[in-house]
């Protein structure tokens, strides 16, 4: 988007005064604390004849390198005044830009039945492909994180349920001496959320010790994103508690009787 100044016009020919259109990085660079708009610079200072420039208009950064690539100093100029043999046009339409690839040839044929159209593709593709490394490792860390969550919800079932078989007899004369069986379901859940806890303020701490290694892989998301610590916590902390409610459910059906009589043996 144009940020200060214009853009180029049809009074901008090869014999009018030189311009160019820089983008914010550039501005930034060289005039940090000024207006970059009139300043002129030189090209071919070494010459015996430099050509000065005058900067007409600002616009944004396009990362051209990546999403990953900070933006560049960057200066665009006029066709006329500085043609080069080859061209990139940029097309933005409503409809779909599939559909206008025959208008799009058609129009540069009628100008140039001798240019050839070459590279043709849409800005989702140019994005898509820009990202498709990184994409593949986010599915790859997607897959072992829903491996290790699905080993982490059978580690604790089995935590959980080896502790209740262990408590079998202290629950039987829980339950023989008037506890209930919500009673009951609270002691295994708050022992199951004991761990939990412990389990994810470790996480916690070693998640934020490693954020520096993701870097590469985010754009425009924070390594120390809160809200994404926030959910992935609380998703990880019900995983914890839908596997330890099975056996907590199991610990309220035992019956006292049997608990009491193998206390006894």
């Amino acid at each position: 988007p144009l940020i200060k100044g214009r853009f180029f016009s049809d009074a901008d020919k090869a014999d009018a005064p030189p311009v160019i259109v820089v983008n914010q990085a550039f501005a930034k660079k060289f005039w940090p604390n000024q207006d970059a708009l009139g300043k002129r610079i030189v090209m071919g200072g070494m010459s015996d004849n430099p050509k000065w420039i005058t900067i007409v208009g600002v616009v944004g950064d396009v990362r051209h390198f990546g999403l990953d690539v900070d933006p560049k100093p960057e200066m665009y100029v006029p066709f006329a005044q500085d043609p080069y043999f080859t061209t990139i046009y940029v097309v933005r339409s409503n409809q779909d830009p599939g559909s206008l690839l025959p208008a799009i040839r058609r129009e540069i044929q009628s100008l140039d039945s001798a240019v050839p159209l070459a590279n043709v593709r849409t800005f989702e593709n140019v994005i898509a492909d820009s990202i498709a490394p990184r994409r593949l490792s986010v599915v790859l860390l997607g897959v072992f994180a829903g491996v290790a969550v699905l080993l982490a919800s059978v580690g604790i079932y089995g935590v959980m349920s080896f502790l209740v078989v262990q408590r079998t007899q202290e629950i039987g004369v829980r339950m023989a001496l008037g506890a209930q069986r919500s009673d009951v379901l609270k002691l295994i859940l708050g022992r199951s959320l004991k761990l939990i806890s412990a389990g994810a303020g470790i996480g916690l701490i070693v998640a934020l010790m490693s954020t520096s290694t993701l870097r590469a892989l985010l754009y425009n998301v924070s390594a120390f994103d809160t809200p994404t610590f926030t959910l992935v916590t609380i998703l990880l902390a019900a995983v914890a508690l839908a596997a330890s409610y099975l056996p907590a459910m199991r610990a309220t059906k035992a019956d006292p009787i049997v608990a009491l009589h193998a206390r006894m043996i």
